[in-house]
């Protein structure tokens, strides 16, 4: 048997997915039964009420949401249809706009939450020493920063999800 298909690292970086796909196929699992199906865009929400101001760039909106820039589009017209957000003209670029979380928005996506961090407390924290998270969080850090720094781009590091 040739070495590579032995290799380590491909061990590793394969339980990575298989991590990460197992914890979120368990959460959206959850979210199907409680709600019928998480909206397809509860994560471009998610991630606008988490940032400074409760709005991003829809660019920097697009990187973090992993969307191409007509998809992100696509996705807070949406979003706006249901008033949950609207957009606004970015004042630094007459070609940018920014996407903002309304208050009817707010309240929708603190509500479903609520019961996601319960979920997220089970499936994930609960499974990982102190020790194991803060180490976890730090090597996600490390390589989300390395391949999309603009996954941060207008938010906190408490806003990234």
């Amino acid at each position: 048997m040739d070495p590579v298909l032995k290799d380590e690292r491909i061990t590793a970086f394969g339980l990575l997915l298989e991590a990460t796909t197992a914890t979120r196929n368990a959460l959206q699992i959850r979210a199907d039964s409680r709600w019928g199906g998480m909206p397809a865009n509860y994560e471009v929400l998610m991630r606008l009420a988490r940032s400074d101001d409760q709005r991003l760039r829809m660019t920097d909106l697009a990187a973090q949401c992993g969307l191409s820039p007509s998809g992100v589009s696509r996705a807070v017209d949406r979003l706006a249809q249901d008033g949950l957000v609207r957009r606004a003209s970015c004042p630094e670029d007459a070609r940018g706009q920014y996407a903002e979380v309304t208050p009817k928005g707010d309240k929708v996506i603190v509500n479903a939450l609520k019961k996601h961090v319960e979920d997220i407390q089970e499936l994930f924290i609960d499974v990982l020493s102190k020790e194991q998270l803060r180490q976890l969080e730090e090597i996600s850090r490390t390589l989300r920063d390395r391949h999309n720094p603009g996954y941060t781009a207008g938010a906190t590091d408490s806003g990234s999800a």
